[in-house]
């Protein structure tokens, strides 16, 4: 069985995302609830991405890669940046993004489109950025993202190979949700020295490494230094 991706997010996205960041619990099961109760990582994420760029936004053209719904893209404008550009593959999601920066008001300077990573072209942007996109994406999805964001400074976060409990219970998780039932369409998880070579086969910069137990085994990689954040 060949898995539709943009079907998969399509039928998924809305629905993790008012689970995982909005907090709706209505409709979790018995592992779910398990894993809401021990597990904060991506709101913590979250916060720190919008923290770790902060500081950098002033007058600066920022894109974020499988944006979702774009929750981040209210804080960014009014902290000063020139313009925000979200992409996602689910129209679902850019349709709400869209809906949300109307309601905001900030959409005459944030602007949505839905586009997978091989349809898209080089980026022209100061800063580009992403939140677990990379977890999703086969090995010449990963290779373009990298090229197309090669003149920009890039901050992704990535799922680290580490051999620890919190990740073999992720595993075991994403399995009996959907792996099983979509040919093993499941997060992938990286050693850093691979995304390393990507940044210095197409940007030629120092790789920088993020970690906090608080994102369990979840890193931020980047093309720029990165201060410790609680």
């Amino acid at each position: 069985m060949t898995i539709d991706k943009k079907k998969f997010w399509e039928d998924k996205i809305i629905g993790w995302e008012d689970i995982r960041y909005k907090r709706d619990t209505t409709n979790f099961n018995i592992f779910e609830n398990f894993v809401n109760k021990t597990n904060k990582t991506l709101i913590y994420r979250l916060n720190t991405a919008f923290k770790i760029l902060e500081p950098l936004l002033k007058n600066k053209r920022i894109v974020e890669l499988g944006c979702g719904s774009g929750f981040l893209a209210e804080r960014i404008i009014n902290s000063g940046a020139k313009s925000y550009i979200g992409y996602d593959i689910s129209e679902k999601a850019i349709s709400r993004a869209t809906n949300i920066s109307k309601e905001k008001k900030i959409n005459e300077k944030a602007f949505f489109f839905s586009k997978s990573i091989k349809e898209m072209s080089d980026i022209e942007a100061d800063y580009v950025f992403s939140l677990g996109t990379t977890d999703w994406l086969e090995d010449d999805e990963l290779d373009h993202m990298f090229y197309i964001s090669r003149n920009s400074e890039n901050l992704h976060s990535i799922s680290e190979d580490r051999n620890s409990l919190p990740q073999l219970l992720h595993k075991f998780y994403v399995f009996l949700s959907y792996g099983r039932k979509t040919d093993k369409y499941i997060p992938r998880y990286y050693k850093t020295e691979k995304i390393s070579s990507l940044i210095k086969k197409y940007i030629n910069k120092p790789t920088f490494y993020f970690r906090n137990k608080k994102m369990s085994f979840g890193t931020f990689v980047s093309t720029f230094e990165i201060k410790e954040y609680k």
